[in-house]
């Protein structure tokens, strides 16, 4: 079930994704891709968390994209067409992925178009408005 909580924590992790597009879209020179990088994982994690919550499915904060993706492709089926194969950094924790090279500009935006159809999923199966 959706509570007014989960709703405005989706409504957060959906600027989190707005403020990873906005810094990709900068000039090439001018993208700080680390920033775009965090806000994106920020995004992808907080969704999958709420939307495993709202539909009272046991997960945790320290659980990784990988295994949030996996259950919630357990609980709904659309999620599986989801490609998280480009994020790299998908089974690592936060500190590990920083010291691979992850981070260039065409491997965020993979992460970044990926969140956005695990949004749409999200919002749609959530009802969110």
């Amino acid at each position: 079930m959706i509570t007014e909580q989960i709703h405005n924590s989706l409504k957060h992790a959906a600027q989190d994704l707005i403020l990873a597009e906005i810094e990709l879209n900068r000039p090439h020179e001018d993208v700080v891709t680390l920033s775009a990088c965090q806000s994106v994982r920020t995004s992808m994690k907080k969704m999958m968390h709420l939307y495993l919550t709202a539909n009272d499915i046991n997960n945790d904060d320290k659980m990784s994209i990988g295994e949030l993706m996996t259950a919630c492709i357990s609980a709904n089926e659309s999620f599986s067409g989801i490609d998280i194969s480009n994020i790299e950094c998908k089974g690592m924790a936060h500190e590990k992925c920083e010291g691979k090279y992850c981070l260039s500009i065409e491997n965020v935006s993979c992460c970044l178009a990926a969140t956005k159809e695990l949004k749409d999923i999200v919002w749609f199966e959530l009802k969110v408005k």
